[in-house]
């Protein structure tokens, strides 16, 4: 799992800087605040695994005939503890510390109380035994990384209270199958959800004013900025969209094929780093900059086409672990040549020109005739502009540059023998 260079350092540190418990009480070890009225939970020494088999976290816990209130779960308290079955948290308890439960990989159950305010980055990572988690409505904050890597979880329920989602939050989380964005958040970090592989449905709160999942797109998308910020294998990205955020599909597997609407203009840094299920890839027209290694590790495509005119400019690494010696790069006509001397470009080993299909008048649904089928596929672009397998330009039967009912009668008048 990634770390920030500043964890790996702090990790690499801590053995030197850790304060030792102060009393234990029934097998937990706790150290005394700063008020000297409460006290944090933490571990016996920094070789950590000091707990297993199911532990109960009091409210209160007395000492010397001074009775002090357990108001937090310290960073690292119960890291590392395989051993450990279940957790059930006293309910004057606040805050959950980072790394408060790391590779805690028996962990099956936890009971959080309504008095947490707060989840630690990487609190629950690697906990790969939790099976759901009920967070309660009185967490205003799931930091970076805390459940990342729990591939056993399989549902997870985000109280409207939560307002930020930090980085890679539920990465990794392959059990996940969907997951519903309150109206509540205003944060989301970036691969919040990234190889999360089963996940099929992403729901914005139609309330939330920052965040939405328009035209059922399962997706989350920056409303301000239409920017797609987080995708899943099911995701539709609206024409609406004008841009594919950094990591929107990070080591999505699961996805095989995806449509870029013609209205997005850039697509961001491995925004579709090592998708391996995708076969083809079209870049619409509209695209003027790609982003490093934005098709990283694509192990499986075959064919990319890029519409625009004007090559992209692009960061490196757009293609890396991109199979280029034998995929095929289509171009417009009159760019080959400009795409056979760009960076990220010219390693395909083969670059051709776009071939426009031939439309017949009125074939909207590109059977190779005009018939009555048309005509519903006409009625069906009315409802859904952007619909897929249809033949857009061979709707417009009337040439006017609109899909309306007019076309409707261009194509009933063809089937007649008219003009």
């Amino acid at each position: 799992m990634k770390k920030s260079l500043l964890f790996a350092l702090c990790a690499l540190l801590l053995p030197i800087v850790a304060n030792a418990y102060n009393f234990s009480v029934d097998g937990i070890y706790y150290s005394i605040n700063d008020n000297g009225t409460s006290v944090t939970v933490t571990y016996k020494t920094t070789s950590y695994n000091s707990y297993s088999g199911s532990v109960v976290i009091p409210s209160t816990v007395t000492y010397n005939d001074t009775e002090y209130s357990v108001t937090s779960i310290g960073s690292y308290a119960f890291y590392g503890c395989s051993g450990l079955t279940s957790v059930t948290i006293g309910n004057s308890v606040t805050s959950i510390g980072e790394n408060a439960f790391y590779l805690c990989s028996g962990l099956t159950s936890v009971t959080i109380p309504n008095s947490v305010t707060s989840i630690g980055n990487f609190a629950f990572e690697s906990c790969s035994g939790l099976t759901s988690v009920t967070i309660p409505e009185s967490v205003t904050s799931i930091g970076g990384y805390a459940f990342e890597g729990c591939t056993g979880l399989t549902s997870i329920t985000i109280p409207n209270s939560v307002t930020s989602i930090g980085e890679a939050a539920f990465s990794y989380c392959k059990g996940l199958t969907s997951v519903t964005i309150p109206s509540s958040v205003t944060s989301v970090g970036e691969e919040a959800f990234r190889s999360c592989s089963n996940l099929t449905s992403i729901v914005v709160d139609k309330d939330n004013t920052y965040y939405d999942s328009r035209d059922n797109s399962n997706a989350i998308i920056q409303t301000s900025s239409n920017t797609l910020i987080s995708g899943c294998k099911n995701t539709v990205i609206p024409s609406s969209v004008t841009s594919i955020g950094n990591k929107a599909f990070y080591n999505c597997s699961g996805l095989t094929s995806i449509t870029i609407p013609e209205s997005v203009t850039s697509i961001g840094n491995n925004a579709f780093y090592n998708c391996s299920g995708l076969t083809s890839i079209t870049i619409p027209e509209s695209v003027t900059s790609i982003g490093e290694s934005a098709f990283q590790g694509c192990s499986s495509l075959t064919s990319v086409t890029c519409q625009a005119k004007n090559v992209p400019s692009t960061g490196t690494y757009v293609f890396s672990n991109v199979p280029k010696n034998t995929a095929t790069l289509y171009v417009p006509e009159e760019s080959v040549n400009a795409y056979k001397s760009a960076n990220e470009w010219k390693d395909f080993g083969t670059i051709l020109p776009i071939v426009e299909p031939v439309s017949i008048q009125g074939d909207a649904n590109g059977n190779g005739e005009v018939e009555i089928g048309d005509v519903t596929s006409v009625l069906t672009l009315m409802a859904t502009p952007d619909a897929t397998g249809y033949n857009n330009k061979a709707a417009d039967a009337n040439g006017n540059g609109e899909i309306e009912i007019g076309d409707v009668t261009t194509i009933l008048t063809i089937m007649a023998g008219g003009e």
